[in-house]
């Protein structure tokens, strides 16, 4: 070991002591099971929307619409498996998502249905023929 190591170790610890603590994230959306349950949702991390699953972050984006159309797909499929889902949204997620829509010319439905229709789209492109 290094006569300096103990020194080195005592610097870094003072720095992280130091350091500004991370705000934690703000939660715009949850997925709720039948039970009651929350298993998946979406916050707002430095601006970037964070699509969680599990209580893991799963998927990131800059597009407040492109989370909102995941996180219907993740209701989807889990309604077809037969499990009974509610997706609750906050109010800030809705507006941007909203205008997102607006700024593309459509609706916040029309806007999600084209989201999903890409997302179709690419799924095609990927199997094979």
């Amino acid at each position: 070991m290094s006569i300096h190591s103990k020194s080195r170790r005592d610097a870094r610890r003072k720095n992280a002591k130091s350091a500004p603590a991370q705000r934690p994230p703000t939660e715009h959306a949850h997925l709720v099971d039948g039970r009651g349950a929350v298993f998946g949702g979406a916050v707002c991390r430095a601006g970037a929307w964070v699509l969680v699953l599990g209580g893991k972050p799963a998927a990131r984006t800059d597009s407040a619409a492109m989370v909102l159309a995941m996180l219907k797909h993740v209701a989807s499929l889990r309604e077809g498996a037969g499990d009974a889902v509610r997706l609750t949204l906050s109010t800030q997620l809705r507006d941007a998502a909203t205008t997102e829509a607006a700024e593309d010319g459509k609706t916040l439905d029309e806007y999600l249905a084209q989201l999903a229709a890409e997302r179709e789209e690419r799924l095609a492109e990927r199997r094979p023929s």
